[in-house]
Parts: C-alpha cells; sequence; structure tokens
C-alpha cells in the first residue's frame, strides 16, 4: 500500500496522471529504452543468477512498477535483458520487448524469470555496456531517454590476451550516445563495490548507483532502482518526494555498513 501512494505522490507531483490517455506519437515512441545488463560471471553462482532474474521478473510483476509505468506520457517501454559475462563469449539477450499494459508486463516477467544461463568467466563490464550501447542504437523505437542498468558483484576483469572495451572506453561511448549508465552494486563479493561503481560505471545525465550488501536482497533493491529509472529526470536526478541524494548520487539498500 505504502508503495502505491509513492508511486501515485511521484506521478501526480510530475503532472502525470493515473488515469489512461490518449497516446500520442507514432508507434515507435516509447517513453524510456531500458537494457537490463546483468551478470552472469563466473562469481555469480547458480542460485545467486536466479536470484537476479527472479528479482527483475517480480518487478515486472509488481503494482507499483506497473502503475508508474502506465502513468508515463506514452505509457510504454522498451526493454531488453542483455546477460553479460567474459568478453570473448559475447553477450547474450532477449532482444527488445515492448511493454505496453498487464499482458506484456507478465509475459517479460516470465521470459527473463526462465532464461538460460549460457555466459560465464570473467567480468567484462565494459564489453556488457558496448553490447548494450549496440542494442541500443538498433533498436526499432524512439526514446527521450536510453538507459543502461548494470548490474553486478565484482570488479571489471583485466584481459589477460583478448582484446576488450573496457569500462573508461565505454562511457565514452555512452556519453557520445546520450546514454545514462545507472549501476547496482551487489556487495556480497567486493566490500565497497558501490564506490567503484559510482567512479567507474555511473554515466550521463542524472546517474545514480544503489547497492544491495546481499544477494537476497536483490529484488527489493532492483524494483526500487527501476522505478527511479521509470521516472522523468528532473534537473538534478532526483525524482519527487525523494531526500536529496549525497554528492555522488547513491543510495544504499539492504543491511547497515
Amino acid at each position: 500500500m505504502f508503495g502505491r501512494l509513492l508511486t501515485f505522490f511521484f506521478c501526480t507531483a510530475l503532472g502525470l496522471t493515473m488515469v489512461p490517455a490518449a497516446r500520442a506519437g507514432s508507434d515507435r515512441d516509447v517513453d524510456v529504452k531500458l537494457v537490463l545488463a546483468v551478470d552472469a560471471s563466473d562469481s555469480v553462482e547458480n542460485w545467486e543468477w536466479k536470484l537476479e532474474l527472479d528479482g527483475i521478473a517480480a518487478a515486472f510483476r509488481d503494482r507499483d512498477v506497473r502503475d508508474l509505468i502506465a502513468a508515463l506520457p506514452h505509457r510504454r517501454i522498451a526493454v531488453a535483458l542483455l546477460v553479460w559475462g567474459a568478453a570473448y563469449q559475447g553477450a547474450d539477450t532477449t532482444g527488445w520487448r515492448l511493454i505496453d499494459g498487464a499482458a506484456a508486463e507478465d509475459k517479460l516477467a516470465a521470459e527473463v524469470a526462465s532464461y538460460p544461463r549460457r555466459i560465464g568467466g570473467g567480468t567484462a563490464i565494459g564489453e556488457g555496456v558496448a553490447a548494450s550501447l549496440q542494442l541500443i542504437q538498433a533498436a526499432a523505437y524512439d526514446a527521450p531517454r536510453k538507459i543502461i542498468d548494470v548490474s553486478g558483484d565484482g570488479l571489471e576483469s583485466t584481459p589477460f590476451t583478448d582484446p576488450q572495451i573496457m569500462m573508461p572506453e565505454a562511457r565514452r561511448m555512452a556519453l557520445a550516445a546520450r546514454v545514462t549508465i545507472n549501476g547496482l552494486a551487489i556487495e556480497n563479493e567486493v566490500p565497497d563495490l558501490v564506490d567503484w561503481y559510482d567512479e567507474h560505471v555511473k554515466t550521463g545525465p542524472g546517474a545514480f548507483v544503489m547497492k544491495t550488501q546481499k544477494m537476497e536482497n536483490f529484488a527489493t533493491a532492483f524494483k526500487a532502482k527501476l522505478m527511479r529509472e521509470l521516472l522523468p529526470e528532473l534537473s538534478d536526478g532526483t525524482a519527487p518526494g525523494q531526500p536529496a541524494p549525497s554528492p555522488a548520487k547513491r543510495i544504499v539498500l539492504g543491511s547497515a555498513r
């Protein structure tokens, strides 16, 4: 109940309505193009991988998230799941899914929850971001906001043999393409990973980093992150009703330090 009231407050403060209105624009128009770039490197055990996917699926089944999507100007978003790991393996993706109501949300949730794990190896975050950028460029949708949502539990791996795109270059590519990169740092392996994400992953207008200290809290953290990403950005990157962020613009979820 509190979450639904908070959603209503956010939407009201933004001048949005919870009552569906006529959709303007072409069939290509969506409010957000969002790539969910999920860590499947070897540091993520199979039970943790399942928690990641189940957490994403739960968010798209959640009433608060659905109300928020329905309150956006076009009432629809484009979402792609992209799984990354070692650079030499490439990325694995569902491709784009148009989310425009309960049926599409249910279908995406079911697809994500049962998505097979075909990626492993090292933690090539830059390669995952580069693949996400290619996906955004190829999307058959137009959106005022383009976001890559990176979640992971480790630092970027240093390549041993094959050259790979590292985060400094990936961030430059994202800035050139006007794509925002947000981070969800899972600190079950690396203490203070949120600080590394804040310095090396977060990119673009309104970008932010959140953390959870346990993989078991991933679903709660992911829902909060998704809702913040879907809200239209204000000048300081915060949403109405949210406290002003720290200079690093990050929110902490899960266990206290």
